[in-house]
Formats: structure tokens, C-alpha cells, sequence
């Protein structure tokens, strides 16, 4: 008689216990969970793995890559609440690069490290502001350019989210204001 491993007894509980509904065609499966999520797509080792669409209860869509019940590689999501990411996927989280578009019309295109914008990217909102740089934990930090509707201007550093450094504040008329910035304002040469 043949000893189960541990991991296979772990994907039989799992089955049992979460799925209701299980149907299988060639490696493409369609797996139906209790609390009404739902994955098409390839499976291995009775695992998502390969290419799948799975719908939470909640209304959110992934589709794109998956290795072992893991988002990763390229893929869609789509918040129920319309916000949509394109992008680069590892263990679960938005990690390289992708594109966020916000249900409010936000935008940011560049990289990302565990879901938060971080490294070089651009961010665009509707109401026409812009900036380009650095990012990091999800807050402009390095060098940048940040554009208002008006057509003001500050290019240089920032530091958690805010003018902080060296920089140059060029206004709408004309005035400019170049050297130092402190937690988002000038502060003199």
C-alpha cells in the first residue's frame, strides 16, 4: 500500500473543502468555490498554473499567468470597482512593470515592488497634473517633474510625496523660484 504525501493529502482537503464543482477538460479545469469564485484555466497539480481567468465573489477579475495558485507573470486585474491593472505579476502582487487606470480617470504607467509604485514612472490625473520620476513605497521620493494644469512646473527632488531638496518652481507667469524646498515649499537658495 502507497503512503500519501503530505501534499497530496493537503490538495484533497483543499478540494473538499473549498471546491463545490470541478470540471476538467485536458489541463483547462473550471473550478467553482463555495463562496462563488470561480477559475478557468490550466491547472497543475491541482493548482492554477499556466494561463487562467479566476472571478472572486466580490466582482474582481484576474486574467493572465499563474504558477502554482500564484499570480505571476503577465496579467489583468479588474477591481469590481473599475480600477484596472495591465502588467507584471510575481507572488500575488503588481511587481515590474504595468499600467494602473483608476475608475476616477488616475493614471500611472511605469514600475512596480510589492503593489506600490516604486522605481520610474508617470502618473497622470484627469484633471491634466502630471509627474514623472522616481517613486518608492508608493510615494514620489528621488527626482522628478511635476506639472499643474496651469502649466507650473517643479523639477527636482521630492522626498515622501513632497518637494524636498534642490529645485526649480517655474509658475504659470513666468516666476521662478530655484533652490531649496522643504516639506513642499521654498524655503530660499
Amino acid at each position: 500500500m502507497k503512503k500519501l504525501s503530505s501534499a497530496a493529502i493537503f490538495s484533497l482537503l483543499l478540494c473538499v473543502l473549498f471546491i463545490t464543482n470541478c470540471e476538467m477538460q485536458g489541463n483547462i479545469r473550471t473550478i467553482a468555490f463555495n463562496d462563488g469564485s470561480k477559475y478557468i484555466g490550466e491547472v497543475k497539480e491541482n493548482m492554477k498554473h499556466g494561463y487562467g481567468k479566476m472571478t472572486w465573489s466580490n466582482g474582481d477579475t484576474y486574467e493572465g499567468l499563474w504558477e502554482f495558485d500564484s499570480m505571476r507573470g503577465k496579467g489583468t486585474y479588474i477591481e469590481a470597482n473599475g480600477d484596472r491593472y495591465d502588467g507584471q505579476w510575481a507572488g500575488n502582487k503588481r511587481n515590474g512593470y504595468g499600467v494602473m487606470v483608476e475608475k476616477n480617470g488616475t493614471k500611472y504607467e511605469g514600475l512596480w515592488e510589492n503593489n506600490k509604485r516604486s522605481g520610474q514612472g508617470t502618473l497622470t490625473k484627469r484633471n491634466g497634473e502630471t509627474y514623472t520620476g522616481q517613486w518608492k513605497d508608493g510615494e514620489k521620493n528621488g527626482t522628478g517633474i511635476y506639472t499643474w494644469p496651469d502649466k507650473s512646473k517643479y523639477e527636482g527632488d521630492f522626498k515622501n510625496g513632497k518637494r524636498e531638496g534642490k529645485g526649480v518652481m517655474t509658475g504659470a507667469d513666468g516666476t521662478v523660484e530655484r533652490g531649496k524646498f522643504l516639506n513642499d515649499v521654498f524655503v530660499g537658495k
